[in-house]
């Protein structure tokens, strides 16, 4: 069947319209783009022209699972962070733009790490995609980088992502559960860990909307029954790996700063503890300075 790039987006259009998408057009117009190196001025331009069967048949199939509420990054398969465009996949969690404070209080607190020493080791904790670790390393070219995941297959794609950013010299991927992926090893002295662990209670994972309960892996979602297991793991070992000063950032979930806090407090490791807020006012982040 014969289709212009307009009879294909507004078909699509429809059929996002139907499944109760609330940006049907935009959405049909990105998942057209994405199958032209994301160039959106196109679908203007040739609004006339015949799509050949092939890409039609796959902008179908992307639109079908679109209706199903599978997230438009593991469509597409990339997701942008930090400016930079990350591949992704079900192995992984989708990169939010909340997680770009990390790295800038990253870089921030790297500023004044660098003043005393000539180069930083940072380590991070349940790498994902890689987009930190990667972000980070390519932000700080003199940094070594270390990135721990517990899943194989996250760690394949994060590899993926180094390679396509030219960083993989500089990374080092582990793959294991936190600080234990350096037990048996001489692991360096860290000056910067930052981390975006599972952060979600138990309870809390069954309300959550399906685009992400039924895709993303719930492995990097699940905190366990009060949302704070990572948070634990990675206090209770954090001083055997600190090159002090050492930064400790950590992405928090809402409503969290308080518990998070309490738990920072009662580790006695840090001489400075804190916290940053979001875009929308929301505390996102919690800091400890060993």
């Amino acid at each position: 069947m014969n289709q212009t790039f307009g009879e294909a987006l507004q078909r699509a259009s429809f059929c996002l319209r139907e499944a109760g998408l609330v940006q049907p057009r935009f959405e049909a117009e990105i998942l057209l783009a994405s199958l032209f190196n994301d160039d959106r001025v196109k679908l203007i331009t040739c609004q006339d022209d015949l799509l050949e069967e092939a890409t039609r048949l796959r902008y179908e199939e992307m639109i079908r699972r679109r209706t199903k509420k599978e997230p438009v990054a593991y469509i597409t398969g990339e997701k942008y962070f930090y400016g930079r465009k990350f591949f992704v996949n079900r192995n992984v969690l989708i990169p939010r733009p909340e997680t770009e404070l990390l790295v800038e209080q990253a870089l921030r607190w790297s500023q004044s790490c660098l003043k005393s020493k000539d180069k930083l080791q940072i380590l991070d904790l349940g790498t994902g995609c890689g987009n930190l670790a990667i972000s980070l390393a390519l932000e700080l070219p003199l940094a070594e980088v270390w990135a721990v995941d517990i899943s194989r297959a996250a760690l394949e794609t994060a590899g993926a992502n180094a390679d396509f950013h030219q960083v993989t010299k500089r990374i080092h991927f582990l793959e294991s559960n936190y600080f234990n992926a350096f037990k048996g090893l001489t692991a360096p002295l860290f000056d910067l860990i930052v981390s975006n662990p599972p952060y979600i209670s138990s309870k809390e994972m069954t309300s959550l909307p399906g685009s992400v309960v039924d895709y993303e892996p719930h492995q990097a979602l699940n905190g366990g029954r009060d949302g704070l297991d990572a948070f634990r793991k990675i206090l209770t070992d954090l001083e055997g790996y600190a090159r002090k000063p050492t930064v400790l950032l950590l992405e928090i979930g809402a409503n969290q700063q308080v518990a998070v806090g309490r738990l920072f407090r009662k580790s006695r490791a840090f001489r400075l503890i804190g916290w940053r807020v979001d875009l929308s006012g929301r505390p996102r982040l919690y800091f400890g300075v060993i």
